[in-house]
């Protein structure tokens, strides 16, 4: 018997969707009432009125980059997915996808563009709606009827970014979309609390309202988002404290509330979630002492605590997170000496302790901490000699700052030109007698302190937190790269 030949297979089934013949021999075509509310939604936003002349089978022969469709089987005598009727007829494009964003420059936005609640209505298949940089001059509001009676019940994927005019709440109705995965609403205008009925969406992975001016606090019912794997309100004005029933989510990967108003206490809970990989909870009103639960975070890789009055001793549970990379914290009011269990974390790469009031001296293991790259210890009571080897400094050079602390200087045998200024202790010593106790705190910061460069002082003081941002771009980067792979 003659082999089945599965490449031909497909080449002819490529011919057939080109020449729009489905089976039998019936022509494949599009739903009037879809097309209609295609060319609704594209003529609200796009700034060309020809769109529809130019793209009349937007599906088939006339196809445009940001719209997607797919030969699917519709059931007969349905107007939707919904229907349980099972005589299929696998001869209609349904429209699936509409995406704007810089990927596609022509046409663009029009300066006054809308989102037509009524043209999306007519699109019951659409599953992802991605609308980066269109609101930008008219003001644009989130109808709470688009989502409501069924509308969008197949939408996956829902992302309006960066569109400085989209203003006004998040409609609550939004919960009944059961079927969404992905939410972003992050760089526009939106204001007001985060609505219960976010809390209803089941199946959401990855929830994105950074970057608005969002207030109130997180709603105890997050809890229920059981599946959620990113979670990101950055830049708001969220306060309140932290809802212990982030304990419940356990898929939770990524958690980033930097930029807020919350206070109170870290939720000991927030143990329970042993997929974590970054938690920044920077810029906020946080205190102390955080709980010993978070040692059991062992895939951790990014702790941002930093500007959080936490006024205790640095957390003895720093030592047990094996997988940091990034540890920050900056103005924390931490006081007492550097833990030596940190001497364990051998993948760390940015340790950031300034602005503190920590004591005593540095520990010898800082510098043979072999993945270390940035190391900032400036303005805290530190003093004694900062013991390093000379490869330490040719690899940290200008990213060591250590300022500000009477009495600390740094133990070199080199005058490597990689450090500007490079004072050593014995030099500094034979200035005052051998007697490091006669520094005066202004001649220290002259002598001890001119490692660093100028540049690395504008940069450094905020470098952590931003190394911290850079880790939520690359998220929020990889997030749109997780929508294109999923569509």
């Amino acid at each position: 018997m003659a082999s089945f030949s599965f490449i031909p297979f497909l080449v002819l089934l490529h011919v057939l969707i080109l020449f729009n013949v489905g089976e039998g021999g019936e022509m494949v075509t599009m739903d009037d009432g879809e097309l209609s509310g295609l060319f609704e939604v594209m003529g609200s936003l796009l700034d060309d009125p020809t769109w529809a002349q130019v793209h009349p089978q937007p599906c088939t022969d006339t196809p445009w980059p940001g719209v997607q469709c797919e030969l699917m089987a519709q059931e007969d005598g349905s107007n939707g997915p919904q229907d349980g009727q099972q005589d299929y007829n696998p001869t209609i494009f349904h429209v699936t996808k509409i995406h704007i964003g810089s990927d596609i420059l022509t046409p663009p936005c029009k300066p006054n563009a809308s989102l037509s609640s009524k043209g999306l209505m007519k699109l019951p298949f659409l599953k992802t709606l991605s609308l980066f940089n269109c609101f930008n001059v008219t003001p644009v509001s989130l109808s709470s009827s688009l989502f409501e009676n069924n509308s969008l019940s197949s939408l996956e994927h829902l992302a309006l970014v960066s569109n400085p005019g989209l203003y006004g709440s998040i409609p609550s109705s939004l919960g009944h979309i059961q079927t969404l995965r992905v939410l972003s609403l992050s760089q526009n205008k939106l204001n007001g609390e985060i609505p219960q009925g976010i809390c209803q969406l089941v199946n959401l992975q990855q929830l994105d309202l950074s970057y608005n001016h969002l207030t109130g606090s997180i709603p105890q019912e997050i809890g229920k988002l059981k599946t959620l794997t990113i979670f990101d309100l950055s830049y708001n004005m969220i306060g309140g404290q932290l809802p212990s029933s982030f304990g419940q989510l356990e898929s939770l990967q990524k958690i980033d509330l930097g930029f807020n108003v919350i206070n109170g206490r870290v939720p000991q809970e927030l143990g329970n979630l042993n997929k974590l990989v970054l938690i920044d909870v920077s810029h906020n009103f946080l205190s102390g002492p955080l709980p010993e639960s978070l040692s059991g975070l062992k895939q951790l890789e990014y702790l941002v605590i930093q500007d959080n009055p936490i006024n205790t001793g640095m957390p003895l549970f720093i030592g047990s997170l094996g997988r940091l990379k990034v540890l920050s914290f900056s103005r924390c009011g931490l006081r007492g000496p550097i833990l030596t269990s940190l001497s364990i974390l051998k993948n760390l790469t940015a340790l950031s302790l300034d602005n503190n009031s920590l004591n005593g001296t540095v520990p010898s293991y800082i510098g043979s901490l072999p993945n270390l790259e940035q190391l900032n210890l400036s303005q805290n009571q530190l003093s004694g000699e900062l013991l390093v080897s000379q490869e330490f400094i040719k690899r940290i050079g200008m990213r060591l700052d250590i300022r500000g602390n009477n009495g600390l200087c740094i133990k070199n045998n080199t005058s490597s030109s990689e450090v500007k200024n490079p004072i050593s202790c014995i030099s500094s010593r034979s200035r005052t007698g051998g007697k490091k106790s006669s520094w005066g705190g202004e001649e220290h910061k002259d002598e001890c302190g001119n490692m660093n460069s100028n540049l690395y002082q504008r940069n450094w003081s905020t470098k952590i937190h931003h190394h911290g941002y850079e880790f939520s771009l690359g998220l929020g980067q990889m997030f749109l790269v997780m929508i294109l792979l999923l569509l």
